[in-house]
């Protein structure tokens, strides 16, 4: 008898010692009311009041160090609370940012709310029917049988795959004709493919439903009543044809974004109405098209719903955008995730480590936990430190004074740069450098961007110091996108190189060669 106590009391103890060893339970998954909306902007807590664990924070703010991911912002969003907001110089919570593709979503959201609305029937009617008026090339029968569901789905059939077809998207007048005219390459949801062409062909059928484009009807059923300010044809542009760009384009803050993503963990409602049906939600993030074990999403299980990204095993979705775009709406820890940044084309997977890896693991509980201060002051100093401080600028080398206010001749090249004349001075923090007579670009010296304003695209960002007496390093970005390139300066006598590496693509360097005018 006392032996068998003895091993009964060894078994207690050892469940309990296991149980001890496990930090964080998970989370019911249970469905919660908003302790508040957010339309007039987010409440913000420490991650241990909605039962986060700051210390995995502070691990994944390491990985992203260790592993040179390139973020412009980070934002948790847990049971309506921010739990943690980042941002990496020069971006800020009030700056508009570039959701690349996940205007896709949106896009499929307003179909939603038109359905819901009666002005378009279903998603079973047919492509073809909403363009009577058009003469649509390589018609058949498999071409009539595509259907909206079809186009949401990315399963049209057609020869659309994004490798090919946005190429020649861009050289067509009619973005439209083109995606209609395309050949069919399978049978309408047989096969999914990446095909952009049909966000934008629904942008296209939104417009002659409505009577209204995109960006309106959007601004009118879906963005206001969210709270998000108006969104005008700056931040969310046309094709040539004046259909509002189904593809990309779209500039939100992440704040903004997050509220996107909250009104879908709400089930299409928010403050009392229902913005988009439930059933519109669920469908769309219900399996409509296989997509399986994927490489670029590291190797899960992905399928696709109505523009939504589902990992069944992860239990969560959301939408990949190309170079670090992100959004990913997480019901079983209630939980949204934001991310914008200026990522690897074709590894913004990476994005999906920081998640499976880190967030959800910090997810311990659904009550607070106790304080820790000690993790709260190191994921405060990751989060100060993306934020960015001045640093000391050194004295500028003779070669800044001697090549000051002159121009360098470039031999032709085909970015279409002609002469490059820089502008130094001694003690300033900032300097210029003039492209081919474009405006004066600021430069900071002192690891800060200065941002010039651009006729033709968003804001142009430049840093830049100097290594050595003779070579120069610029940082080159578009503010509000993923486009972000550096450039190594060799001055040699009379003589400039000039090495260009575009850090979003894995292509070979650029090198520019010129002399200075005489």
């Amino acid at each position: 008898m006392n032996n068998r106590l003895y091993t009964l009391n060894m078994l207690l103890i050892v469940a309990f010692l296991l149980g001890g060893m496990t930090t964080c339970s998970r989370p019911s998954g249970e469905e919660l009311q908003p302790a508040y909306w957010p339309t007039q902007g987010w409440r913000s807590t420490l991650p241990e009041e909605q039962g986060m664990d700051s210390a995995e924070l502070v691990r994944m703010f390491e990985y992203v160090e260790d592993n040179n991911i390139d973020l412009h912002s980070l934002l948790i969003v847990r049971n309506g609370f921010l739990v943690m907001e980042a941002y990496w110089h020069p971006y800020g919570p009030n700056d508009r940012h570039s959701i690349e593709s996940i205007v896709k979503t949106v896009t499929g959201t307003l179909l939603g709310i038109a359905i819901d609305r009666s002005e378009v029937k279903n998603t079973r009617q047919k492509l073809v029917d909403f363009f009577p008026d058009r003469v649509i090339q390589n018609m058949d029968k498999d071409k009539k049988s595509i259907t909206l569901g079809n186009l949401l789905s990315m399963t049209p059939g057609l020869d659309c795959e994004d490798v090919v077809a946005l190429g020649g998207m861009d050289q067509a007048g009619d973005w439209v004709q083109y995606f209609l005219d395309l050949p069919m390459s399978s049978k309408a949801g047989k096969k999914w493919i990446y095909c952009s062409g049909t966000s934008h062909l629904i942008s296209a059928i939104l417009q002659k439903e409505t009577g209204m484009d995109s960006r309106t009807y959007a601004n009118q059923n879906l963005f206001a009543p969210l709270g998000i300010p108006q969104i005008t044809v700056k931040d969310w542009a046309a094709d040539p044809q004046g259909i509002t760009n189904g593809i990309t384009g779209l500039y939100l803050t992440p704040r903004e974004l997050a509220e996107y993503g909250y009104l879908y963990l709400n089930k299409g409602r928010w403050d009392g109405r229902q913005i988009v049906s439930s059933q519109w939600v669920d469908k769309s993030t219900k399996e409509q098209a296989y997509i399986g074990e994927d490489e670029y999403v590291g190797g899960l299980d992905r399928r696709f719903g109505y523009f939504w990204s589902i990992f069944p095993e992860q239990k969560y979705y959301g939408y990949l955008g190309r170079g670090g775009q992100e959004l990913f709406v997480l019901p079983r820890e209630n939980m949204v995730i934001v991310f914008t940044g200026a990522v690897e084309v074709g590894e913004e997977g990476i994005l999906l480590n920081l998640i499976n890896d880190y967030i959800v693991p910090s997810v311990c509980s659904e009550s607070a936990l106790p304080s820790n201060p000690e993790a709260g002051v190191e994921l405060e100093t990751f989060i100060q430190t993306a934020a960015g401080s001045k640093q000391p600028v050194p004295a500028l080398p003779d070669k800044a004074l001697n090549i000051t206010d002159k121009t360098y001749k470039l031999e032709p090249n085909f970015l279409g740069w002609s002469d490059m004349t820089f502008h130094f001075e001694p003690g300033l923090d900032e300097a210029t450098l003039t492209i081919s007579g474009s405006p004066k670009l600021k430069i900071g010296l002192d690891n800060r961007y200065r941002l010039t304003n651009s006729p033709n695209s968003r804001p142009i960002g430049l840093r830049g110091q100097w290594a050595g007496t003779d070579r120069l390093y610029l940082d080159y970005i578009i503010f509000g996108d993923f486009i972000r390139s550096e450039a190594w300066m060799t001055f040699t006598g009379d003589e400039i190189t000039i090495t260009i590496s575009y850090l979003n693509w894995n292509n070979p360097p650029i090198v520019l060669h010129g002399s200075l005018q005489k």
